[in-house]
């Protein structure tokens, strides 16, 4: 059974540093079921995501990002409710 509240969550992201980069991790990553929404900031080598609260939509992003030639890792302390603002 799914959960359908909406998480945020953020990864770790090394390796893209450029703005095609960026582009490409936001664009395609969009298109992954479970992603609503996805920004990378470089300055900070993260990537900011809001999913479904299914943990396989976080690791589909792991592994779209590894396929492209990245690294992104999970912070498991920055997972978040985004419905009730509590920490999972």
């Amino acid at each position: 059974m799914e959960n359908s509240t909406k998480q945020h969550a953020a990864l770790d992201l090394t390796g893209a540093t450029c703005t095609s980069c960026v582009i490409a991790i936001e664009h395609l990553g969009k298109r992954i079921k479970g992603i609503s929404d996805i920004y990378v900031d470089r300055k900070t080598k993260s990537i900011e995501v809001e999913y479904d609260g299914n943990r396989q939509s976080l690791e589909k992003i792991q592994e779209f990002v590894q396929r492209i030639g990245y690294v992104a890792t999970i912070r498991e302390d920055e997972t978040v409710d985004t419905e009730s603002g509590s920490t999972e």
